[in-house]
């Protein structure tokens, strides 16, 4: 039996699914630590049933995904749209270090994945998508390349990429406040009681402004059309292979700093909500609509996948990533901060960052800086990365 869903209908159960997975981490005290996705909670236990009805052959399932491709590419130009210079400017001497570290690890991870990848004789882009595409990108960019990269013959690289992002998020929330306890009691590191005067205490509630949103919506989607020409001219570099998101992420920074110095004025508050409503259908839709059947045969190198990409990434930050940013008390909580980064998401480091320094102190460094300029970092570095390789295999 076959049912067809057409794309209202699909859409439709994407947000059923997304309001279904809230309830569910709502519900969870460890899944909110680990700070995983409820979109991503709620997908994954449809896509296990449907999967499990297809492979009994009872029954089988056709979706119409295409506002989830639409919801992407919005969502990407929200991301996109947080890069702004001004940012870059109030850290700038954390920048570079802050820079190299993230893309020397996203080089790691994936190089990792395409190691194992050829170990257990599956396409090279599927380790990639396991590894740097899962944890350094978290689940939406795991969810954006496995789609790309299957059209290039890495079937079952989106399932595993889902899959692996998931695992990862959980294992940057659990590890990085330990290792950066770790590196504070070894060192002897003491927060600086000045910082508690810098920390911001207003808590403004956003009101909704009609007119504000509406503008913001029209400014994102002009944005991200403008974003095609940048797409079609980097489809005419032969060796890349650009997902077509990324013309979508150059015109949203690109067009943010336009704006910052024509000091036109722009809305975070309501940007941040189109970020968030995009990705959470977006990911509901592609992560409910996987055939899970695809992967059965790559649990094993997947779990491998994951564990050498978590291993060499604490590693990474214990050794490299504390010594660079300055040994200090601030460098350990960014150190915290780094591996829920580049095991998952922003979300991830903000939630290390609070947890350790409920315990050992404020930095106001670490909190306001690293976050902002780390997103930034991945963002770039990793789609990139990501974008090279596949021109590759």
């Amino acid at each position: 039996m076959v049912f067809e869903f057409d794309l209202l209908a699909t859409t439709a159960i994407g947000c059923a699914v997304a309001l279904f997975g809230q309830k569910i981490v709502k519900s969870s005290k460890k899944l909110q630590e680990w700070a995983i996705p409820a979109p991503v909670v709620g997908g994954l236990i449809v896509a296990i049933l449907f999967s499990i009805l297809r492979g009994a052959e009872i029954v089988d399932v056709k979706w119409d995904k295409t506002l989830s491709s639409f919801l992407m590419n919005v969502f990407f130009t929200c991301v996109g749209f947080g890069f702004s210079l001004k940012i870059l400017k109030m850290g700038s001497h954390y920048v570079w270090p802050i820079f190299w570290t993230i893309t020397l690890g996203v080089i790691l991870q994936g190089s990792v994945g395409i190691i194992i990848a050829k170990i257990f004789g599956l396409h090279e882009l599927i380790g990639v998508n396991a590894t740097t595409g899962a944890n350094a990108g978290g689940p939406g960019t795991a969810a954006a390349f496995g789609e790309m990269y299957e059209a290039l013959g890495a079937t079952g690289s989106l399932e595993a990429g889902v899959a692996a992002a998931t695992i990862g998020l959980a294992l940057g929330s659990l590890s990085g406040g330990p290792v950066s306890a770790m590196l504070i009691k070894r060192f002897n590191l003491k927060s600086d009681p000045k910082d508690l005067e810098l920390k911001s205490t207003e808590h403004d509630d956003a009101k909704l402004d009609i007119p504000r949103l509406f503008r913001m919506v029209s400014m994102i989607l002009i944005i991200g059309a403008l974003g095609i020409p940048i797409q079609w001219v980097l489809n005419k570099i032969s060796v890349i292979e650009m997902p077509y998101f990324i013309g979508m992420l150059f015109a949203g920074a690109i067009c943010r700093n336009i704006v910052e110095a024509a000091n036109i004025d722009y809305y975070e508050p309501e940007i941040h909500t189109i970020e968030s409503i995009s990705l959470s259908i977006f990911l509901a839709i592609t992560v409910m609509t996987m055939d899970l059947t695809q992967i059965l045969h790559m649990l094993g190198p997947i779990a491998v996948m994951v564990v050498c990409s978590f291993g060499i990434t604490i590693l990474f930050a214990y050794f490299v990533v504390f010594r660079a940013y300055g040994k200090d008390y601030a460098a350990a909580v960014m150190t915290t901060g780094f591996i829920g980064t580049m095991m998952g998401s922003g979300t991830n480091a903000i939630a290390n960052e609070q947890s350790l320094m409920d315990t050992y102190g404020y930095s106001h460094l670490a909190w306001v800086l690293f976050p902002a300029i780390s997103v930034l970092a991945v963002d770039i570095s990793n789609p990139l990365y990501m974008s090279l390789v596949s021109g590759l295999f």
